[in-house]
Order: structure tokens, then C-alpha cells, then sequence
């Protein structure tokens, strides 16, 4: 079995609070955690969610109104907004949660509710064993090194208001040559891209240290006389909770590396890429109904297969429940 999945054979319903909480610590320790075969209501979905971590209420139009925990990750109409649910369209590239956010949520759950009838599989990456397997002086050089993160689209760079976004005078440029997903209507409307910018300023807690810590690095990287918005995080993390170390290296929207001199950003985040982004740190993952899979967005990112059309040349049908949490509380 690849060092990016660990498989647990068990019944979430029949397990007690404790042996529910320990799943979360063993995926803080593995990355990344299929639990295959359930048979959950939303209400069985939302205990377990609530049980892995801190998992408060977001208001966003693809939660769910009695079970808060739950987020729809679908293509279907959601009852009494007109409108799909988060991320409904086309092919996403590799990414994690919230990489622009201020302390995005550590783990991200997803239950599989109905499959499409064809594959549209998820591949996962564990940075952990790939941080490890570096060269000493690839570590030596990067150990105390933060990412230059920025998003090409003009609207993010309007946003005013967030203590976590740096300016720069220079006008970032993504060093690679894909992105997430793009703005339009195949893949994430605007208005959408809108509401997910608002949520940018999630937080833990009022008073989080990664919070704190976000605003210490104002003093350190921003521009004030910059135009162009930007959030700097380290490249090699330790996990909070397990203490191994990996690397955050969301990779399509990485513009720059803070103390690499810039005409050595590309072959350094060309490196890292390539070294990362090998089969024997990925696991890709086809959906059947009733799996359950943690993934760590703290030290591993995931990409989305483009969802398969029916003979009518219409997207399939396809329900997951999302839910994400930090792992706050869990011993």
C-alpha cells in the first residue's frame, strides 16, 4: 500500500466518541484516510464530524441548514437556493483548503453520497515521506522559507480588510502553468469566487496563534506602498498536532519564495514540483458510494478528475458531503 493512504476497516456508527476522535489523530499521523463501506444519515455524518474536530457554523449557501458540519460538494440543484453546490463544475488542479485564507481548516472529510456512473476520481499527495526524501541541501536551503501565495484573477486583488493579506509592488505571476480552476461559467461564477473570498478571514479562534502569527509576518514581508495582495506561508511545516514535518506546496499559486533570490524562484519551484508530484506519494482514489476519506491540507494537496458526461453530453450526477474541521480539541 502507497504511503499516501491508510485504509480503516471499521463501522463509524458502532464506534464510541473516543474511538471516533482517535480516527482524526491517526489521519494527523497518515495524511491521508479511506474508511470505505458506510451507510451514514446526515445526522450520523455530522456527530462524527463534530466528534474530529472544532466544526463550527459557516452560513454558506452549499451547507446544509440542519446539520451545519455538512457542505454539498455537488452538481444537483440544493434545495431552497436555486443554485448547485460548492465546486459543481468541470476539472479541479492541485490544490488544498483554503490556501489563501488566514487559518483555513486543517482537515477536509468527504462522504461519498452518490457516485458518477462513470469514474471521476481524486488523487491525494502525502508531502511527508516526499519532505523526507530530499536532498539535505534542498532542506538546508528551504527550512526557513515562506511561500509567496497569490491568485491571478483582478478581483483578489481588490480585497481590502483582510490583516493577512501583504501588498507587493510586483505584480505576482503563478510559476506554474495551470490554475485550481478558472472564474467563468464552467467552472466557478464570480459571485461564487465572491462569497468564497469573504470567507478568507476563518478563523479557529478570535485569538489563534496561527492567526497571531499571520499578522506578525505584516512586519516582516508587507509593502505598504504595494498594489498587489499576496499571503506568505512557510514551505516546510510542522504538523500541530503530530509534529512530523512536510511541506505546504499548494502548487498552482505559488508566485515567489521570501528569502530565494527571484531568478531562482522557477527552477526551485520546478524542482519541488516534479519531486513532489510522483506516484509513489499519490493515491487516486475512485469513488464508490459510501466512502469516506480524510485528507490532511496542512502537509497534502488533491486534484479532481473532470466530471464525466451521460450519452447526452449532460455532467453526471454526483453528491459528496464535505466537511471540515480543525483539529482543535483532539487528543
Amino acid at each position: 500500500m502507497s504511503e499516501a493512504i491508510s485504509v480503516l476497516n471499521v463501522n463509524l456508527k458502532n464506534l464510541s466518541d473516543d474511538q471516533v476522535r482517535r480516527i482524526a489523530v491517526h489521519n494527523a499521523y497518515n495524511c491521508n484516510t479511506l474508511i470505505p463501506n458506510q451507510n451514514l444519515t446526515k445526522e450520523e455524518y455530522a456527530r462524527v464530524l463534530q466528534l474530529w474536530g472544532k466544526n463550527p457554523k459557516r452560513n454558506w449557501w452549499f451547507e446544509d441548514k440542519k446539520n451545519h458540519e455538512i457542505m454539498y460538494v455537488t452538481n444537483k440543484v440544493l434545495k431552497d437556493t436555486n443554485r448547485q453546490g460548492l465546486f459543481a463544475r468541470g476539472e479541479l488542479e492541485w490544490h488544498c483548503n483554503g490556501i489563501l485564507a488566514e487559518d483555513p481548516e486543517d482537515c477536509v472529510a468527504l462522504y461519498c453520497k452518490q457516485p458518477t456512473k462513470d469514474p471521476c476520481n481524486t488523487q491525494f499527495l502525502n508531502s511527508v515521506p516526499a519532505y523526507r526524501d530530499l536532498p539535505k541541501d534542498v532542506k538546508k536551503q528551504i527550512e526557513n522559507t515562506h511561500l509567496i501565495l497569490a491568485s491571478d484573477d483582478i478581483a483578489f486583488h481588490k480585497l481590502k480588510g483582510f490583516e493577512h493579506l501583504l501588498k507587493t509592488k510586483h505584480k505576482p505571476r503563478i510559476l506554474g502553468d495551470m490554475r485550481v480552476y478558472k472564474v467563468d461559467h464552467e467552472k466557478v461564477r464570480a459571485e461564487e469566487q465572491a462569497e468564497l473570498y469573504a470567507s478568507y478571514s476563518r478563523s479557529r479562534s478570535e485569538n489563534s496563534s496561527i492567526s497571531a502569527e499571520m499578522r506578525e509576518k505584516r512586519l516582516q514581508f508587507n509593502d505598504p506602498s504595494g498594489r498587489w495582495n499576496c499571503v506568505f506561508k512557510k514551505l516546510v511545516h510542522q504538523h500541530r498536532l503530530s509534529g512530523v514535518m512536510g511541506l505546504y506546496f499548494p502548487v498552482y499559486t505559488i508566485v515567489g519564495f521570501s528569502d530565494i533570490p527571484q531568478d531562482e524562484w522557477k527552477d526551485l519551484y520546478d524542482f519541488l514540483s516534479n519531486h513532489y508530484i510522483q506516484n509513489k506519494y499519490m493515491y487516486d482514489h475512485e469513488w464508490k458510494e459510501g466512502d469516506v476519506m480524510l485528507f490532511d491540507n496542512t502537509v497534502g494537496i488533491h486534484k479532481r478528475y473532470d466530471i464525466p458526461l451521460d450519452d447526452e453530453g449532460i455532467p453526471q450526477q454526483r453528491e459528496l458531503w464535505r466537511g471540515a474541521f480543525w483539529y482543535d480539541g483532539i487528543h
